[in-house]
């Protein structure tokens, strides 16, 4: 779901670094901004299927592999349930996608 406009927000005051600025410190890794990405670019582009090889597994460990040999101990973060605000957005996102896909309305909400 994320948050609206964070990047606009953090923009006055988040800069890039490279990773091995990072050495030697705890990372804390959301596991469903991974997977989400991870799932995304295993996709056929043209389809939107999943690719048939489904890498996933092996993309995640490489990712940890790097920031490993980077010495960044990574600490993966699993969501527990929910939230109910995520739950409505989620749910109101799945709507408007099954309008648009009937070509009941314009998908404006």
């Amino acid at each position: 779901m994320g948050v609206k406009n964070l990047w606009r927000l953090l923009l006055p005051v988040g800069h890039r670094l490279s990773i091995e600025t990072l050495s030697h410190q705890t990372l804390a890794i959301d596991a469903s901004i991974w997977l989400t990405q991870i799932s995304k670019a295993c996709r056929d582009p043209e389809t939107g299927r999943l690719l048939p090889n489904r890498p996933h597994v092996r993309i995640f460990l490489t990712r940890l592999m790097r920031l490993l040999y980077h010495q960044i101990r990574p600490v993966v973060v699993f969501d527990g349930t929910m939230p109910e605000v995520k739950r409505i957005e989620i749910q109101r996102r799945k709507d408007r996608r099954e309008k648009l896909w009937r070509g009941d309305e314009d998908g404006s909400g």
